[in-house]
């Protein structure tokens, strides 16, 4: 019954001269769109810079000692949309950054991405202070 009312519809529309573009075979826009490189940041950046990202480990006590220490520094710098509590991969969204710190037995591994070199530099320093 669907397709015949879906039938019905697509017959019934009337073919005037607003509808003619709609129904062409090959529409062109007059201006060109660019082609954007997806990625793990979402691609190139406004100002045509690929994302950058930094890594680095350190030596901690245990898995419950490196999620406290890494939610804790996620907290003092702002972060949001962070992971739950009781998992090892500690992450949130710090301005347009993002950060990680995966706890793995006696190490951390801090991974930290966004648009700036700089800036991804600084927060993963910062975070690495945590421990």
């Amino acid at each position: 019954m669907l397709n015949n009312i879906l039938l019905a519809a697509a017959v019934a529309i009337p073919v005037t001269p607003y509808c003619a573009p709609i129904l062409a075979e090959e529409v062109t826009s007059p201006k060109p769109t660019p082609a954007v490189m997806t990625g793990f940041v979402g691609g190139l950046t406004s100002e045509g810079i690929p994302p950058s990202l930094t890594y680095t480990e350190v030596a901690v006590a245990n898995n419950i000692a490196c999620r406290n220490a890494a939610r804790a520094k996620f907290f003092e710098l702002g972060a949001r949309g962070m992971s739950p509590s009781d998992e090892n991969a500690q992450f949130g969204i710090i301005g347009q950054n993002h950060a990680s710190v995966w706890c793995r037995e006696n190490r951390a591994f801090i991974v930290v991405a966004g648009e700036s070199f700089d800036t991804v530099q600084e927060i993963r320093k910062e975070i690495r202070k945590a421990f």
